[in-house]
């Protein structure tokens, strides 16, 4: 009886060992009473990467060689209603990174299922991700920085003075704040911009016409894989 029970429990631990092995996109077959059941490879590290009204679908491609489409059902927060729509799986895609821009879309959150099809239309297992998308509401939360002074302590070498950011993480780390950028005409009568770092509160503008005015807005990115910078609108300077 002992010799059964540990046969039996041998058995299991290598059926457990074995199947923890494969990989995820392992693709399968089951078994019904009419033959088999195949269920192509799925897709693997499926994300949604945001933007300005717009994404991109981020994923790894199933090795199983038979998948030959994806299809994306795809829909928001604001509504019920999926979209749907398939795209290929080209020649050297297998288990390869895959991008899919995703446009014209609304801000809110979006929830993409997406299924492996082989040409006899098998269908993998869903794979599933969301994310938030951005747009006027967000952008209509975003402030510029302030700038207070314009040095011209050197006539030659002017610098305009920002006000220091608060409660700034380590440089290096990602913040919302992306840069400012300072618009100004030169003597020559081009246009020039140069930009400045949360971290930096000074820029020099050398070259600047006197007098002239001197433009400013600050980009901003709401999360460190966001597709687009996000811009306040333009404050104005006079320099005299």
């Amino acid at each position: 009886m002992k010799c059964i029970f540990k046969c039996t429990l041998y058995v299991l631990f290598i059926m457990i060992f074995t199947y923890s092995c494969k990989p995820a996109d392992y693709w399968y077959g089951e078994y019904a009473a009419n033959g088999e059941i195949y269920y192509p490879g799925r897709i693997d590290s499926l994300s949604i990467l945001p933007g300005n009204k717009r994404g991109m679908l981020r994923l790894r491609v199933s090795t199983d060689p038979q998948t030959s489409s994806l299809k994306v059902y795809l829909r928001n927060s604001l509504s019920s209603a999926y979209t749907v729509a398939s795209y290929p799986i080209e020649s050297g895609e297998h288990g390869m990174i895959k991008q899919i821009p995703i446009d014209n879309l609304v801000e809110s959150t979006y929830t993409a299922n997406v299924y492996s099809f082989t040409d006899k239309g098998d269908s993998s297992r869903a794979v599933t991700a969301s994310q938030f998308i951005y747009g006027t509401s967000y952008n209509n939360t975003l402030i510029n920085r302030t700038a207070s002074s314009i040095d011209k302590t050197k006539p030659t070498q002017i610098i305009i003075i920002f006000d220091k950011e608060s409660n700034l993480p380590r440089e290096g780390t990602f913040y919302p704040m992306q840069y400012t950028e300072v618009r100004y005409l030169t003597n020559t009568g081009d246009s020039t911009t140069v930009k400045l770092t949360p971290w930096e509160f000074s820029v020099p503008v050398p070259d600047i016409k006197n007098p002239s005015d001197i433009s400013y807005r600050t980009a901003y990115k709401p999360v460190i894989s966001s597709l687009d910078y996000f811009y306040t609108g333009y404050k104005t300077i006079q320099l005299k």
